[in-house]
């Protein structure tokens, strides 16, 4: 990476600014899996989760949020294995696609 670069600079990268979140996530559909999430921006997450989702799956996920629960349609962009299960990149959907 260049000098003056950041990541926000590389291609295919969002730009929107993420928050550290630390909330409980219950994946409802395809299939039931918990996770927490790690980080959110407006437009999606990273969360941890404890199984493998398959990339581009639209997932009906139930996040755990201070005042209350919200459910909402989220779509698998990418996902990582890692030693304690798996790290996945959710972009927020309207509907599925």
């Amino acid at each position: 990476m260049s000098a003056g670069a950041s990541a926000s600079d590389k291609p295919g990268r969002r730009n929107a600014e993420r928050y550290p979140l630390n909330a409980d996530v219950e994946i409802l559909e395809p299939i039931n899996t918990h996770g927490v999430v790690i980080n959110a921006s407006d437009g999606g997450m990273r969360v941890a989760v404890e199984h493998e989702l398959p990339l581009d799956t639209v997932c009906v996920v139930e996040i755990q949020v201070e005042d209350g629960k919200t459910v909402e349609l989220a779509k698998v962009v990418w996902i990582r294995e890692h030693p304690d299960g798996y790290l996945v990149g959710f972009n927020f959907v309207s509907e599925v696609s």
